[in-house]
């Protein structure tokens, strides 16, 4: 289970945001797996340079400095037992199309401006700083199949040796249960940015054969439960 506290000290910079930027942060760190997963599995090591793709209000940035800060200085009685220590990365680059998103973000994590970027652009145009580690959490399904590929392919050419994608998608062939997650992202879609563009879903076996074709070795992991168990968190390593 992930601690109460470790919740509020990564959603507390959100407060200066305003009252939907808070409360938003609270709920989604606390009732999304992936957050949790990335810490409990050591998915970005320590020191890496992050690229964030459709970064939203900088929730990733925000997780993984608040995590970092409160095991400093709570990891003796409170940290879970069986997570490693958090990694402190060199520098996140978030890139999001929604300017409110972007202004949150911006404000949140102010105090980290150092080594925490949030760029306003499309990440089918945006450029693509050099990374280690690259999320895409929800975010791929927003766009056409032409620039799906066209993304994961810019994605693995910034990508260093010993570079990972983190790529959580939906199995469109996992029935209701994709159709739910269809509903609920493009709900989400509406409240944040007002735009209502359909969605491109693929199910799991047609994401492994795209990501085949681009040279990316593949491990999966389900990345949700009930309502959700379509979610499938895809980690994606260059193969040459």
């Amino acid at each position: 289970m992930v601690p109460n506290a470790l919740i509020e000290t990564a959603s507390r910079p959100y407060r200066a945001a305003g009252r939907f930027a808070w409360h938003f942060a609270s709920a989604k760190l606390r009732l999304d797996p992936f957050f949790a997963h990335l810490l409990a599995h050591e998915l970005i090591p320590d020191g890496a340079r992050i690229l964030d793709l459709g970064c939203g209000q900088g929730l990733l940035a925000a997780w993984l400095v608040g995590a970092h800060a409160w095991h400093r200085h709570d990891a003796g009685r409170a940290w879970p037992a069986r997570w490693p220590a958090p990694p402190m990365p060199r520098s996140i680059h978030g890139i999001d199309l929604t300017p409110r998103d972007v202004d949150r973000a911006r404000i949140a994590l102010q105090a980290h401006e150092s080594c925490v970027r949030f760029v306003c652009g499309d990440i089918r145009v945006a450029p693509f700083p050099q990374a280690d580690v690259v999320i895409a959490c929800d975010v791929l399904h927003y766009v056409d199949a032409n620039a799906q590929e066209s993304i994961l392919r810019r994605v693995h050419a910034c990508l260093d040796a010993g570079g990972v994608l983190l790529l959580r998608i939906s199995d469109a062939a996992a029935g209701w249960r994709a159709s739910l997650d269809r509903a609920v992202d493009f709900g989400v879609q509406v409240a944040r940015s007002g735009r209502t563009s359909g969605l491109t879903v693929r199910s799991e076996a047609q994401w492994l054969t795209l990501l085949g074709d681009l040279r990316f070795q593949v491990t999966i992991r389900p990345m949700g439960h009930g309502t959700h168990h379509a979610n499938r968190l895809l980690i994606a390593r260059p193969a040459g």
